[in-house]
């Protein structure tokens, strides 16, 4: 994204996406549906636990090597794959994804 460009987010599945996404669609959805799973499952409180298994699902499926942020607030500047980020929001519990993949 440009840096003169403004931020606009996107809902998806329960998600408040960056849009455009830096990602292929199927690999979106995926993402967005295992971190809100693993969200559901384990809960904020256990975030090393989420991500640690958002990542391992990430690795297995679309290959290595997949890094996972979340939180409330955090900030972050990372040289990632093309076509491999994503950061979105679930509005419900105010908790922010950032997912990419860099080798």
């Amino acid at each position: 994204m440009a840096d003169n460009e403004e931020s606009k987010t996107k809902p998806f599945k329960g998600a408040q996406v960056l849009w455009p996404p830096d990602i292929p669609d199927d690999i979106l959805e995926d993402v967005v549906d295992i971190a809100a799973k693993t969200l559901e499952e384990k809960g904020f409180e256990e975030g090393v636990e989420v991500a640690r298994i958002v990542k391992q699902h990430l690795d297995e499926k679309w290959e290595p090597y997949w890094h996972v942020f979340l939180g409330k607030s955090f900030g972050c500047h990372s040289v990632h794959e093309r076509e491999r980020f994503v950061y979105f929001t679930f509005e419900e519990s105010n908790i922010s994804f950032l997912i990419y993949k860099a080798s």
